[in-house]
Parts: structure tokens; sequence; C-alpha cells
């Protein structure tokens, strides 16, 4: 028994947390059993930063976990100590206390340092799911010109941001949402320069980007060939939302603003799909995009 009272601070919170999560469970056991159901009653296409806004919803979960830990881990440090020292009716000593002291602040200097780098992975996840939905909007526009239009296409290890398919051939866009400097000249700050290999951004050069479009077009390349029985080139594109972009050679593949993608599909040279080969592309391209589950009612 008289254990129960010396650890009677870590056994409250494990009740508390037990039992919160039980009623969760609970809700949830109840929604299943209600007469009410989704009226969907099929998967649906991927929307612009399908993967990114689910992870946003995972590093959500966990800064509200170490929040939560931020403020239990002080009462139980605190509590532990004089509670044992209470019911075994003898002090503690300067080390004692030093010492809950000390794993205290370790504690909670771990969960601010969790909670700060949680912080800046949602800020740079948020700009990155903003940049892919900017640039989904304006793909979308072309759907009215008779193209057909995907995004965050799954592959064996990431996403393929946006596929693009007509006439003209097959594109896979990278999307990259950069932040901007702030600073006086605002034209010169928002010029990212292009020579063929990598972007120079005014904070410095992007030796990624480009390497990655070339990756995912190759190995959408070799998926639509062992899906429709026949070579298909991809052609990657790099998206630049809100950057104003500047050539300085004529070599490496397109890198644009998404406001340019309609002069950019006009001009591009053709790579000519027939009617029923871009049927055969697209049934294949549908059917991996059609995973998203509809949120139960």
């Amino acid at each position: 028994m008289e254990r129960i009272f010396i650890y009677f601070p870590i056994i409250l919170v494990l009740v508390i947390f037990i039992v919160l999560m039980s009623v969760l469970q609970f809700y949830r056991k109840v929604n299943r059993f209600k007469k009410r159901r989704s009226p969907f009653t099929h998967s649906i296409l991927r929307s612009p930063g399908e993967s990114l806004i689910k992870k946003l919803d995972t590093i959500n979960v966990e800064i509200n976990a170490y929040i939560f830990s931020l403020v239990i881990i002080p009462v139980l440090m605190y509590s532990i100590p004089f509670s044992i020292s209470y019911y075994k009716g003898k002090n503690l000593s300067v080390i004692e206390v030093y010492a809950s002291a000390i794993a205290g602040l370790v504690f909670i200097t771990y969960l601010l340092f969790r909670i700060a780098k949680l912080l800046n992975e949602r800020k740079v996840t948020r700009l990155g799911y903003e940049g892919e939905v900017a640039v989904g909007q304006e793909l979308n526009q072309l759907m009215l010109k008779g193209y057909h239009v995907y995004h965050d296409f799954p592959t064996d290890n990431l996403n393929i941001d946006h596929i693009i398919v007509s006439q003209s051939g097959v594109f896979a866009i990278e999307t990259k949402a950069h932040s901007k400097p702030t600073a006086r000249s605002f034209v010169e700050n928002a010029t990212v320069s292009y020579n063929g290999r990598i972007l120079l951004f005014p904070q410095g050069p992007d030796l990624q980007t480009i390497e990655q479009a070339k990756r995912q077009a190759s190995w959408l390349t070799n998926w639509l060939y062992r899906t429709v029985g026949e070579q298909v080139i991809v052609r990657p594109v790099v998206a630049l939302p809100g950057w104003y972009v500047k050539r300085t050679s004529p070599d490496g593949i397109p890198v644009v603003n998404p406001k340019q993608f309609a002069s950019l599909f006009k001009h591009i040279s053709p790579r000519f799909l027939s009617a029923e080969m871009i049927t055969r592309i697209t049934q294949q391209l549908e059917q991996k995009c059609l995973d998203t589950e509809p949120y139960p009612v």
C-alpha cells in the first residue's frame, strides 16, 4: 500500500491517459454503429499536396503530444521526490533535490528542442503544400483545353507532384516552393537564375531540384513502359511558384513560373501521342491515383 502512495503521481498520470484514450476509442466505436455512412461509394483522385497535408496532420499530432508532455513532466519531477519523502518519513537530501531538478531540466530541454524542430518542419511542409496547391490550380486550368492532369502521384519512395498528359506528350512536374528574402529590391530578390544545370536563388544555389525532376521523369517513363507496354518518354518540368525565372543558357529542362504553363505547353516541341495511347496512359494513371478513401461520417 505504501508503494501506491509513493508513486501516486505516476499512477494518476497513467490513469488520466488511459481514461482519455478509452474515451476516444469509445467515441470512434459509437460512430461506427451509427446508422449513417459516407455518401461516397468509391475512392477519389488525389488532390494537390495530398501527401503533404497528411504529413502536416502527423506533425500536429506530435506537437500536441510534446506540449502535453511539457506540462506533465515538471509536475511529475516535482511531485515524485516529495511524495517519496513524505510517505517514507525522511527529508530529501540536497543531492536528490538537485538530481530531480537536473533530470526535469533535461527532459524539458529535450521537449523544447523537439517542439522547435517540429514547428520548423511544419513551416517548411506548409510552404511546400501551398506551393503544390498553387501549381495545381494553374494546371487544372489546362483541363479546359483537353489536358489530363494528375496530382501527387505515388511512386516507390516519393511522389511526383503533378503529371500532364496531352497530345504533345507526358510531363512530370516538380514543384519547388522557396521562400523569398525580405529586401528593398523586390524584383531582384524574386528572381532565380537557371543555367541549365542548377537553380541560383538569392540565398544560394539549389543543386537538387533539377536532378530530382529528372529522376522522377525517368521513373515514370519506366513505369509507363511496364504498364502500357510501349516506350513513352516523360519530360521533366520544374515549377517555381512566385518566382521570376531568368534563363542564362538554352540548355536544360524547362523551369517556369506556373503562370507560364499555357505558353510552355503551347510552344514546347511536341512528341505526339495518339488518342488510343492517351487513353491507355490515363487509365493507368487514374487507377494509381484513385486511392484516397472518403472520410468516414
